[in-house]
C-alpha cells in the first residue's frame, strides 16, 4: 500500500546550483555518476517500518542529450491505524498489519538545444495492491545570460488499486494531472531564488482502502465500514526557496516555504531551514529543521451515530455524503529535524549519511494521540563519478 504522498521536486537548475556549491571546485555535478542510497524509516511502538534501496544514474550521451534514471525497492512492514477512534475502553486505536514491497523505476531524458531543454520522462510503480504509470514532460528555457530559467511541466498518473481491507471485490482506478510553472533567478553571485506553482486535479477512487469509519449505532460498536471521500479533488501548491552563499563562513543556508490547499478543505504550510557548512574541500555538514501544519479536511469526523445496516434508523438520513476518520486528514503538525554529512573521499567517490527525527501531533484535541506516529530515519549512501 502507499504510505505517504509524493512531494514535488525542485526545479533542475536549482538542484544543480546547490550541488555546485556543495562540491564547488570539483565540478561534482557536471560528471556522469551513479548513486546508491539506503534509508530505514522506523516508527516507534512497532508501527510502520520501511527499508528503501535506491539506485540513480546520470549519463551524458552527447552534447545535446543526457539520461537520468532510478530504481527503487521498498520493503514495508508493521502496523498502521485502521481508522476511527479507539475501541470502547481503550486509548489505543485499532491497527492493521502490513507486509508489502514496492518496485519502482523512472527514466528521464534531457534534450538540450541552445538555451532550451526538453525533458520527457516515464515512471512506473508496482505493489501487491497498487500499480501506477506516470508519463511527464518538462521544458526549461534560459534567459538573461542563463541567470533566469523558466520551467513548465506536466505529469499524469494512471493509478490502479487492486486490493485493500475496504476496497471491495473490484479494482478501482484514479487519474491525476499536475501542471507546474517555475522560475529560478540568480539574484547575486551568491544568491539563488526559486518559485514554483503547481496546479493539480484528481478523479476516481480517492479514498484509502485501508482506512475504515465507525458508525456507533451499529450493533458491534467497534466495527469499521469503508470511508467515503469525494471522487474529485483539485490542489494548488506554491513553493519558494532562497539559497544564500556566505563566503566568510564557507557556508550556504537554504530557506524554503511551501503553501498547499486542496478542494478537500485542507490548508497546509511547510517551512524548512537547512544550513550547508563546508569544512575544507571534502566535508559538508547540513543540519535541518522543518515545520509543517495543516487544517482538517471538511469531511473529517471521528465517528457518526448511525447504523448503515438498519434502513429504519432515523440517524441514517443525517449521515453526510463524505466522511473519513483517517488521522492524516485531521488538524495536525509535524516536526522534522536532523543532520546530514557528505564526505568527498576521492575525486570519483563521495559518501553521505543522515539522521532525521520525525514527530507528528494532532491539534484538534479530539483525535486519539495513539494515531500519530513518531519515527527515526537513517540514511546512508554513496556517489560514484565516472
Amino acid at each position: 500500500m502507499r504510505t505517504g504522498q509524493a512531494n514535488g521536486r525542485a526545479s533542475k537548475p536549482f538542484a544543480v546550483a546547490l550541488l555546485l556549491f556543495l562540491l564547488a571546485e570539483t565540478q561534482y555535478a557536471a560528471e556522469d555518476h551513479f548513486d546508491y542510497k539506503f534509508e530505514y524509516y522506523a516508527e516507534e511502538k512497532d508501527r510502520i517500518q520501511v527499508r528503501t534501496h535506491t539506485g540513480l544514474f546520470e549519463q551524458s550521451l552527447t552534447s545535446w542529450l543526457a539520461l537520468r534514471g532510478s530504481v527503487v525497492y521498498d520493503g514495508i512492514s508493521g502496523a498502521t491505524p485502521r481508522g476511527g477512534p479507539p475501541p470502547v475502553g481503550s486509548k489505543q486505536v485499532a491497527l492493521a498489519n502490513i507486509d508489502d514491497a514496492r518496485y519502482a523505476g523512472a527514466l528521464e531524458a534531457d534534450f538540450r538545444f541552445g538555451r532550451h531543454t526538453l525533458c520527457p520522462g516515464l515512471a512506473l510503480s508496482y505493489e501487491n495492491d497498487y500499480e501506477s504509470v506516470t508519463p511527464s514532460l518538462s521544458y526549461f528555457v534560459d534567459f538573461n545570460q542563463r541567470n533566469t530559467t523558466l520551467q513548465l511541466g506536466v505529469a499524469h498518473n494512471f493509478d490502479r488499486l487492486t486490493a485493500g481491507l475496504y476496497l471491495g471485490p473490484e479494482p478501482q482506478e484514479r487519474d491525476s494531472t499536475d501542471f507546474l510553472v517555475g522560475l529560478t533567478q540568480v539574484l547575486t553571485p551568491g544568491t539563488l531564488f526559486n518559485a514554483t506553482l503547481t496546479l493539480g486535479t484528481a478523479d476516481g477512487y480517492l479514498s484509502d482502502p485501508y482506512k475504515g469509519f465507525r458508525f456507533t449505532g451499529y450493533p458491534d460498536p467497534n466495527a469499521l465500514f469503508p470511508e467515503r471521500r469525494p471522487g474529485h479533488r483539485t490542489k494548488q501548491i506554491l513553493s519558494m526557496s532562497l539559497n544564500q552563499s556566505i563566503e566568510p563562513l564557507n557556508a550556504s543556508p537554504e530557506f524554503t516555504y511551501r503553501f498547499y490547499h486542496d478542494s478537500f478543505g485542507i490548508f497546509a504550510h511547510t517551512a524548512t531551514v537547512e544550513w550547508f557548512q563546508k569544512f575544507g574541500r571534502r566535508v559538508v555538514i547540513a543540519p535541518l529543521f522543518r515545520y509543517y501544519e495543516q487544517s482538517a479536511a471538511d469531511f473529517y469526523r471521528l465517528s457518526f451515530d448511525a447504523d448503515p445496516s438498519d434502513p429504519d434508523n432515523p440517524n441514517n438520513a443525517l449521515v453526510p455524503q463524505f466522511y473519513s476518520s483517517d488521522y492524516r486528514l485531521s488538524r495536525l503538525r509535524t516536526l522534522t529535524y536532523g543532520v546530514s554529512a557528505t564526505v568527498r573521499v576521492r575525486k570519483w567517490l563521495a559518501l553521505d549519511a543522515a539522521y532525521k527525527r520525525y514527530e507528528m501531533r494532532g491539534l484538534d484535541g479530539a483525535t486519539a494521540a495513539s494515531n500519530y506516529p513518531r519515527a527515526n530515519i537513517w540514511t546512508v549512501g554513496l556517489r560514484l563519478n565516472y
